[in-house]
């Protein structure tokens, strides 16, 4: 059974193969190792006897967080592993006293926007043209969950 804990140093190779497999652009080594670094981040793998299968990146300030990444092993996928990665966080989050998740997400993403729905999930807002895409630019999706006493 796969076991959630912090993401460390220990993880940046990992996480770089990671970029490479799931990410188009890919954060740099560079990025990632601040965002590891970070005082206000809460960094979250999901390990199969060890192995990182899956990831989720975040940053606090103040009541709020922003999901910055999550990915899970294509390999892997359609296992819950994403959905059980995110209630993990947001669990967290809300018993550390954060009061609201944001994120954006691509308007394309189905598999993602269907995930994130489940999860209580609200749309606030679009970003046109926010990201580059093989056709020019595609559509963010603001998306965000209060999360409640």
């Amino acid at each position: 059974m796969a076991e959630a804990r912090a993401l460390s140093a220990a993880d940046l190779t990992a996480l770089c193969d990671f970029q490479t497999l799931c990410f188009d652009p890919p954060w740099s080594e560079a990025l990632l190792r601040r965002q590891l670094q970070k005082p206000d981040g809460l960094n979250l793998g999901l390990y199969d006897g060890g192995e990182l299968i899956a990831f989720a990146l975040c940053s606090r300030l103040f009541d709020e967080a922003e999901l910055l990444q999550i990915a899970v092993l294509p390999q892997r996928r359609r296992e819950g592993l994403g959905r059980r990665l995110l209630e993990d966080m947001m669990s967290r989050l809300a018993c550390d006293g954060c009061q609201r998740l944001l994120l954006e997400v691509r308007a394309s993403n189905a598999a993602a926007l269907s995930l994130y729905r489940i999860l209580g999930m609200q749309e606030d807002g679009r970003r046109r043209g926010y990201y580059s895409s093989a056709s020019g630019t595609e559509d963010a999706l603001l998306m965000s969950k209060t999360f409640t006493g």
